[in-house]
């Protein structure tokens, strides 16, 4: 097939469009910086592919990129935990998930994969998160916007139309080409500035194992799905245990009850606004934690035989790519900066 892919040049799409192309597919982006094409897409041996310059909140730009393919993967939004972005999150997120759905669907393109987040479900008392749950009401720009961006593709889901769902936890892995939320917060952990962390579950997925997922799910004539990406659901404790030993490096840290933080944290949020650099730490990250659940990614295995490599590869991969490209010291990434 030829697949539109929307945020090619971020770190889901472009892990996901090198996934496509290995699996035989040819693809064409829609991007805002063309000159990014390349130099994102070249560290996979991926040569130019065809790409639209334009936005996913453009009805006309969308347009001319969706035409001449046969499936979507809306892969393109603004995810930043920053209270400074909340205007382009959400302006981005759901407006971009309702154009570039719409127009898709109208062009013919089966499936449409609409990428969402376990962010999206938190919020609800469910011991289990699954694909048959409902969004939540999360608090916190980004978190919303995912809830929201999410009923807008379940609106076309329930109308038939073959809209797939996926739900990634936080994704980790190598090669962000935006140093986004994990390369920060690996950043953060390895810096000591998470000393105190919150109580409760993160779900961790490989970037790799994501698209994976993605590559697999353009079947056409399989109708509307929804599917948990490979995940790991562990406490930021035994995460942080994991990065100190894929290290060699002690890395300390008491935990405290999330409820305990919230309040900091709206603080800290409130000072960011006001900040130009960036603060290692933001209230939703601490509520996440405080609300998420375990996530249940049985029928993604089921149906695509993929499981969640594993933490410690993962996370030495992720920080073993930092150094190699120059964004984190060293020094800080203990052992994992001598071998290979």
């Amino acid at each position: 097939m030829k697949v539109m892919v929307t945020g090619g040049t971020g770190f889901v799409g472009c892990h996901t469009v090198a996934e496509l192309i290995k699996n035989g597919h040819e693809v064409k982006l829609l991007v805002r910086k063309p000159e990014r094409v390349q130099p994102t897409l070249k560290p996979f041996g991926i040569t130019p592919v065809d790409a639209v310059t334009g936005d996913v909140t453009d009805p006309k730009t969308v347009r001319e990129a969706a035409r001449g393919c046969d499936a979507t993967i809306h892969c393109g939004s603004v995810y930043s935990l920053d209270p400074r972005l909340d205007e382009s999150i959400r302006r981005t997120n759901i407006t971009g998930t309702k154009t570039v759905i719409e127009t898709a669907l109208d062009l013919g393109h089966d499936p449409v994969v609409h990428v969402s987040s376990f962010v999206a479900l938190i919020g609800q008392k469910c011991a289990v998160l699954t694909p048959a749950c409902e969004p939540g009401t999360p608090r916190g720009t980004y978190f919303k916007s995912k809830a929201d961006s999410d009923r807008v593709a379940r609106d076309f889901q329930n109308q038939g139309a073959p809209v797939v769902i996926s739900y990634p936890g936080s994704v980790w892995g190598p090669y962000d080409p935006h140093l986004g939320e994990s390369c920060q917060m690996a950043t953060s952990i390895l810096k000591r500035l998470w000393s105190v962390t919150p109580m409760g579950i993160v779900c961790i997925s490989d970037v790799r194992d994501l698209a994976k997922m993605h590559a697999a799910i353009i079947e056409k004539g399989r109708g509307p799905r929804r599917y948990i990406a490979p995940a790991h659901n562990i406490s930021v404790k035994e995460a942080m245990s994991i990065i100190s030993s894929v290290t060699g490096r002690k890395l300390p840290t008491l935990s405290l009850p999330a409820g305990f933080l919230f309040g900091p944290m709206k603080a800290l949020d409130y000072l960011q606004t006001h900040l130009s650099i960036r603060l290692p730490v933001n209230f939703q990250a601490v509520y996440c934690v405080g609300l998420a659940s375990k996530m249940d990614d049985s029928d993604t295995s089921h149906d695509f035989g993929i499981e969640s490599r594993s933490l410690e590869e993962t996370f030495a991969d992720t920080i073993r790519w930092m150094v190699e490209a120059g964004h984190l010291s060293p020094h800080l990434a203990g052992v994992i900066a001598k071998t290979r």
